[in-house]
């Protein structure tokens, strides 16, 4: 004879009297799991991805600056929105790392690298360390003529 084990038959008798549904096998604890898992990661990739769209198209967005940005407001205009790059690539970089997606954590990091070539192009002519034309030096301020 089989022996029965009355606990787990008082458990499932109490459930079904309360008007609960039996309680879930383990092969159907584990598929909603995986399925939550699955579900969570999708949203992660997602929102991964958006943001580094989002960071991409200020990138974008610095290829055609349409203002001037020789010297002056301009200048430091167009510094404060490389180094918002910069932020922005890291910003994705820390999101991207967290949920373990790989792809757009280098994508990100190489974003982040690129908004600090961006401000090194600008920074180095203007602090005499790179080289550039001694007729035309690059200045920080506008001198009006």
């Amino acid at each position: 004879m089989t022996e029965n084990d009355w606990s787990t038959q008082l458990k499932k008798i109490e459930r079904e009297f309360e008007g609960l549904p039996p309680e879930p096998s383990p092969a159907a604890i584990h598929l909603q799991s995986e399925a939550e898992r699955r579900a969570q990661e999708r949203s992660a990739t997602l929102g991964a991805a958006a943001r580094l769209l989002l960071v991409l198209s200020l990138g974008g967005a610095i290829a055609i600056w349409p203002y001037a940005r020789a010297c002056g407001t301009g200048l430091f205009a167009f510094l404060g929105i490389e180094a918002m790059l910069i932020v922005g690539g890291i910003w994705v970089a820390v999101y991207s790392w967290r949920y373990r997606l790989p792809r757009i954590h280098v994508l990100s990091l190489i974003v982040a690298l690129g908004g600090l070539v961006l401000i090194a192009a600008e920074l180095l002519p203007r602090v005499g360390y790179a080289a550039v034309d001694p007729q035309a030096l690059p200045q920080w301020m506008c001198l009006a003529p």
